[in-house]
């Protein structure tokens, strides 16, 4: 019963992660905006045009292939997505570098309390080759 009060009040970095991508989804930039650390925009604030032009197209699905946490503050989580672009549709990995931080946007140890896991930078992942038959 613990376990399961904790991770609702302090979801994994997988969970966050997840909520976020659902609000791309949803094309939810304001839900998305409250996700992302204020230092990752100028001046530091966060607006809804600012998340479309770093969000643009819309995400159809994704699935998380793999979660490694790499210090007490912080995990990478690779993801796979599907999103409709220009028209088209685009298959892509990329590597979400999730940090537990306060209301400072300042990273902490994950084991404290009133932290947030937000996706502090994104990098591209390459996409395997389909196989040939």
């Amino acid at each position: 019963m613990n376990d399961m009060l904790t991770s609702v009040v302090n979801p994994s970095p997988q969970q966050a992660l997840q909520a976020f991508l659902t609000h791309w989804q949803g094309q939810e930039y304001r839900a998305m905006a409250l996700f992302m650390p204020a230092r990752v925009f100028p001046g530091g604030r966060r607006s809804v045009r600012q998340v479309r032009r770093a969000y643009p197209g819309s995400l159809r699905e994704f699935s998380i292939l793999a979660a490694r946490d790499t210090d007490p503050a912080a995990t990478n989580i690779d993801v796979q997505m599907l999103w409709r672009q220009r028209g088209g549709l685009e298959l892509g990995r990329v590597r979400y570098r999730m940090v537990y931080v306060n209301e400072h946007d300042q990273p902490i140890a994950r084991h404290h309390e009133g932290g947030v896991w937000k996706p502090f930078a994104t990098y591209t992942l390459p996409v395997p080759r389909p196989l040939r038959a």
